[in-house]
Formats: structure tokens, sequence, C-alpha cells
């Protein structure tokens, strides 16, 4: 669950670091808008090796030029009795 925290909270940035837990970002807000996010490293690091993963198979999936889906069905039916 994130937590919520003025932008003024960073006035005391060591507290803000200590108390920043994995699974927990912290959001920044300033004039109540939303203006920036904290999260700790072994989050950012896992989302950004997702981040990648999902472009490596988006372009993947765009270079594929295999045989459609009921293509594939009909080839690999199996009628199991």
């Amino acid at each position: 669950m994130s937590e919520i925290k003025s932008l003024s909270a960073l006035r005391n940035y060591t507290k803000v670091f200590d108390e920043l837990k994995p699974g927990q970002p912290v959001i920044f807000t300033k004039n109540g808008n939303e203006v920036g996010t904290l999260v700790n490293s072994e989050d950012w690091n896992k989302l950004q090796t997702e981040i990648r993963l999902l472009k490596d198979l988006s372009r993947e999936d765009s270079q594929f030029s295999g045989s459609t889906l009921s293509e594939f069905r009909k080839r690999h039916n199996r009628n199991h009795v």
C-alpha cells in the first residue's frame, strides 16, 4: 500500500528513507497534486526488469510471422478417446 506525504516531508529526507519499505512506495504531493513517487531500490530494479521483459516480448510478438491460432489448432488437434 502506498503512503502519501506532502513534499515538505523531504525536509527530513533521512527519516523518509529510513521509513521506506519494499512494496510501499511513498507518493509526494504539492498543493494536493501528485508530484513524485519514491520506491526502494529492490522494487525499482524489479520494475525495470519487468519493463525490459515486456519490451522484449512486445518486440518478438511484432516480428512473429507464424500461423494463425486457428491454423495452429488444425495442425495440432489431437482427439483424445
